[in-house]
C-alpha cells in the first residue's frame, strides 16, 4: 500500500511540474488579433491582454461607437484564441501523461 502511495506522490509531483511548465510556456506565447486596420490587440496564452493599438486615423468622436464595438469584438476574439491555445496545451499535457479522462480536470 505504501509503495502505491509513493508512486502516486511521484506522479502528482510530475504532473505539477508539467503544469507549471505549460503555464510558463503559455505566458510567453503571443496572440495577435485585429479588426482590419482599426484595432490590433496582443494577448498571451493565459488570457492576459498585453497591448492595444488603435489606428490614429479612426480616433474621433464620430467613430467612438464603432471603436467601442470593434474593441469588444476584438477582445472577445483574442480571448477565444487564447483559451483555445491553453486548452490545446493542457490536452497535450494530459495526453503525454496518459492520465485517465476525468471531465473538468483540464
Amino acid at each position: 500500500m505504501w509503495e502505491n502511495l509513493g508512486n502516486m506522490m511521484e506522479l502528482v509531483k510530475k504532473v505539477q511540474q508539467n503544469v507549471d511548465n505549460v503555464q510558463d510556456h503559455l505566458k510567453s506565447q503571443r496572440i495577435e488579433v485585429s479588426s482590419g486596420d482599426v484595432i490590433k490587440l496582443t494577448l498571451n496564452g493565459q488570457q492576459e491582454l498585453l497591448a492595444i493599438e488603435i489606428n490614429n486615423q479612426y480616433l474621433s468622436v464620430d467613430n467612438a461607437i464603432l471603436l467601442q464595438d470593434l474593441l469588444v469584438a476584438t477582445i472577445n476574439n483574442g480571448l477565444t484564441k487564447s483559451r483555445e491555445l491553453q486548452q490545446a496545451a493542457m490536452s497535450k499535457l494530459t495526453g503525454d501523461l496518459n492520465l485517465p479522462k476525468i471531465p473538468g480536470l483540464f
